[in-house]
């Protein structure tokens, strides 16, 4: 059985809250370095990866951008039959070997679908705890409520009202830990992998992070091939050679000034009166079947290099062969002991040997995502070995505690 609750990313996200956030209304969940969250259609799984994925784009663009990819204001926040606008609230809780740090904003509703940042915390805590601690700032409306002290350059400084501060601490202030929680945010990835996204030739480009539709999967597979790298990418070999029979190698190849990356078969003999020699072939990423594909990009997405702090994926199983999907666990279990794993899925085959302390099951109940752990009764259950996660989840679906 996999052992991903012990596992210790370096940098992780011990809990999310949410309010006002589409479905969201106000959700509140643990996360372990492997969760996976199991509920029907239309519960809000998706809506959970994308509250953490808004989080990770405004650290990495602007705020706005961020809000309009959504659809603007007007759709990111949870709608109010009373006709007043909510306010939508982030927060999440952090945690490596020297410290912890919460960090939330609130965004309120303006005209015409815009929107202004009314509240931004970020509060860091060093282990063992320190006499100045907690490194923090607070900004409300605009305005200092409490600022890192003494620093000069904050006396001029005027907050914008559309825009975070964290991504701009770095910068303005140098503050160590305001950049560890920085970084840690910024280099979250969320993956929706699509074979049409790299199946062809593509021209070479920044090979990390691996975009979050795999469009630069080649030269991601080529930058594994640097020495540093080597055990990364025979992680990713490996388990794709244990996933599609007859895979033996996964090469990159430059043709003008395109990337052609070739996945390598083995053919047995046809019979066993056939003495010649298996014969090997490699075919193009165009050649190859979905499944294929979207194995070979789940691999690199969970393996690449360096590691990510944390990797969402939404349903994994999808165009993968039931057969390989105890490989695919597999490859999660090893992945979330160096980068936090976030999975959704209703797949009873990739469940069926997760620990039921990795689950966090999500309803829909009145309009509103709600999540919890697995109901006891169902926990106990497994752990007596009496059914596996799959065969309650097609028996009677996975049941929420409380």
């Amino acid at each position: 059985m996999p052992s991903s609750p012990n596992a210790q990313p370096s940098v992780r996200l011990t809990r999310l809250q949410a309010k006002n956030f589409r479905s969201l209304a106000d959700v509140t969940v643990s996360l372990a370095p492997l969760t996976v969250f199991v509920g029907p259609n239309a519960s809000g799984k998706s809506n959970v990866l994308d509250a953490l994925r808004f989080i990770r784009d405004a650290m990495i663009t602007r705020l706005h951008q961020a809000v309009n990819q959504r659809g603007g204001m007007s759709a990111l926040r949870r709608w109010s039959s009373k006709g007043r606008p909510y306010d939508v609230v982030l927060a999440v809780t952090l945690e490596s070997a020297d410290w912890t740090a919460d960090y939330t904003f609130t965004l309120g509703s303006e005209r015409r679908g815009e929107f202004r940042v009314k509240r931004e915390k970020c509060a860091v805590y060093h282990k063992p705890k320190q006499p100045d601690d907690p490194v923090a700032f607070a900004i409300e409306e605009g305005r200092w409520v409490r600022r890192p002290e003494p620093h000069p350059s904050l006396t001029k400084y005027a907050m914008p009202t559309d825009e975070l501060f964290l991504p701009r601490s770095t910068f303005l202030l140098g503050v160590p830990a305001f950049a560890e929680v920085w970084n840690a945010l910024r280099d979250m990835g969320f993956y929706n992998l699509y074979p049409n996204a790299f199946r062809e030739p593509a021209k070479p480009s920044n090979p990390h992070p691996l975009q979050d539709d795999g469009a630069n999967l080649t030269s991601t597979l080529r930058a594994l091939r640097r020495p540093d790298y080597i055990e990364s990418r025979k992680r990713v070999v490996q388990f794709l050679r244990a996933a599609v029979p007859g895979v033996e190698d996964v090469s990159v190849k430059q043709v003008g000034s395109y990337l052609v990356a070739q996945i390598h078969h083995t053919a047995a003999p046809t019979s066993p009166d056939d003495k010649r020699e298996k014969r090997r072939a490699a075919f193009d990423l165009a050649q190859e079947s979905d499944g294929t594909l979207r194995l070979l990009a789940l691999f690199t997405a969970l393996f690449q290099r360096p590691t990510r702090t944390l990797i969402g994926i939404e349903e994994p199983e999808l165009n993968v062969h039931p057969g390989a999907l105890a490989v695919l666990r597999d490859a999660l279990d090893l992945a979330s002991r160096e980068s936090q794993i976030l999975v959704t899925t209703h797949s009873p085959e990739l469940l069926a040997e997760f620990p039921p302390e990795v689950f966090r099951v999500v309803e829909m109940v009145d309009g509103a995502t709600q999540i919890g752990l697995m109901a006891e009764h169902q926990r106990a259950a497994i752990r007596d070995r009496l059914f596996n996660p799959g065969e309650l989840l097609v028996m009677e679906g996975l049941q929420r505690e409380g």
